[in-house]
């Protein structure tokens, strides 16, 4: 099979609607490409069968990688553990909406156990290989480590994620692909693992956001009832940048390495030259926000009592100690004050949250570099303890900012670093402005190139 890049979405569906294409051929094409690269890109835990009758619906033809941490019927979900979770067997609400819409689940993708973690390592399974470095296996960040990989195998057109602290954002930024952190509780999570009822969120993945608004459309609230009209608005070829107003979060380009900060910001002088005006920000409350991070977020304070029912006992004796440490020092006592110590950090997030809608009310969206580093050596983070945590803090230093202060983020491809390797552009928007984000992400695309016209393919598929 000649190695090219991956067709559209919106091409697929109008050849498959003019008879040029069969569905079932497409999905059939789809297995064949998992099965040819999953040996040397270990992106999935599970594989599904191709259907044995048509599909019909809105993405006949498509085929999307689940993250580990969805339940989806006829599969089992670990999310990351060595056993298997029995009460997250049956599909939730945006698989359903999917698969009712025709798409294939081709598989279920790696995960750090539990989300618990930004670089993608799991001492439980294999790590997905970032396929960015042919000389040796970098990480593809997390924790929805094998959803942007299954995305270049070709084995799939959408990748459903979750993003906790950034776990959609970083492995789509090491990755080279599109990633949308939607708002807090504007899409349904009941079917998916929790980590931090209070900020997870659902996302999406794909090689392009043209891509993903397609999977957008069928699962946002707003448009879920007529989503043709919301892909044909957004994905119109051009949009204007003559006025928009970019705010540019200066302090979040501090400490990139490998010049990842010059390259953000030549994909920014882009968009100033299609007629953008750049404007410096100074963001309320990032160290605060960071300072809340480092402390554990809300996820040391929540995650516990999932994992800690009696019963769920064997599941809490075999985490992982780089899983472990983020609770470890709790005590009996500590846990019982947790609900008040939650409310009192929900209520902290809300403050950080009016201060950042205010200064994105001068402006048309935000950006910053994605993460602020390149994949590290999965070798290099397992060495030890200390070394997995400064490159895991590090990886989500920006990303967790929209997470704690309630607001959506995308990341779009943006060129190679000193190393060669992806690097992503952070576009972050109000809480409830989803569907805006996606219409300034698919403008902000049209000028710099998705990720087929960036990479074409990565040396390890070329």
């Amino acid at each position: 099979m000649t190695n090219r890049p991956p067709l559209s979405i919106r091409a697929m569906h109008d050849q498959v609607a003019s008879g040029q294409l069969d569905a079932l051929e497409l999905i059939q094409q789809a297995h064949t490409k998992l099965h040819q690269n999953q040996a040397k890109l270990q992106a999935f835990r599970a594989i599904g069968k191709p259907p044995l009758t048509p599909p019909q619906g809105l993405l006949a033809g498509i085929s999307v990688s689940v993250k580990d941490l969805y339940a989806v019927t006829g599969f089992d979900t670990y999310a990351g553990s060595p056993l298997a979770l029995e009460e997250f067997s049956q599909s939730g609400p945006l698989v359903r909406c999917l698969t009712d819409a025709g798409a294939h689940v081709c598989g279920k993708t790696h995960t750090v156990e539990f989300a618990f973690g930004g670089l993608g390592t799991n001492p439980h399974w294999p790590v997905p290989v970032n396929p960015f470095d042919s000389q040796q296996h970098r990480v593809p960040g997390g924790s929805s480590s094998g959803a942007p990989v299954s995305l270049w195998m070709g084995a799939c057109q959408l990748a459903l994620g979750t993003d906790t602290s950034g776990s959609v954002r970083v492995p789509a930024a090491f990755c080279g692909t599109f990633g949308l952190k939607t708002s807090a509780g504007r899409w349904p999570k009941q079917g998916i693992v929790p980590l931090s009822p209070s900020v997870d969120t659902a996302g999406l993945l794909a090689l392009s956001a043209v891509d993903a608004l397609w999977g957008f459309a069928l699962l946002d609230p707003a448009s879920q009832s007529q989503p043709m009209a919301l892909i044909k608005q957004l994905s119109a070829p051009e949009k204007s940048m003559q006025g928009v107003r970019i705010g540019v979060i200066t302090a979040l380009f501090d400490a990139c390495e490998g010049g990842i900060d010059s390259r953000v910001m030549a994909a920014l002088g882009q968009l100033e030259a299609a007629g953008a005006t750049l404007v410096d920000l100074d963001w309320p409350y990032l160290e605060a926000t960071h300072e809340l991070f480092l402390q554990g977020g809300l996820s040391a304070l929540e995650f516990p009592a999932f994992i800690k029912a009696k019963q769920r006992q064997p599941w809490f004796e075999q985490l992982a100690d780089n899983t472990k440490m983020r609770f470890a020092h709790l005590t009996d006592e500590d846990l019982a004050k947790a609900p008040q110590q939650i409310a009192t950090k929900n209520a902290l997030i809300q403050s950080f949250n009016q201060a950042a809608e205010a200064l994105l009310a001068t402006v048309d969206f935000a950006v910053c570099p994605t993460c602020p580093i390149s994949a590290p050596p999965l070798a290099y983070v397992e060495a030890n303890m200390e070394q997995y945590k400064e490159r895991n803090f590090k990886a989500l230093r920006n990303t967790h900012v929209a997470n704690l202060q309630y607001l959506c983020a995308a990341t779009l491809p943006c060129g190679l670093d000193d190393l060669g390797l992806p690097l992503g552009l952070q576009l972050m928007m109000g809480h409830g402005q989803d569907p805006a984000l996606m219409g300034w992400s698919c403008a902000v695309e049209n000028i710099i190139g998705d990720a087929r016209q960036q990479y074409h393919l990565p040396p390890l598929l070329a």
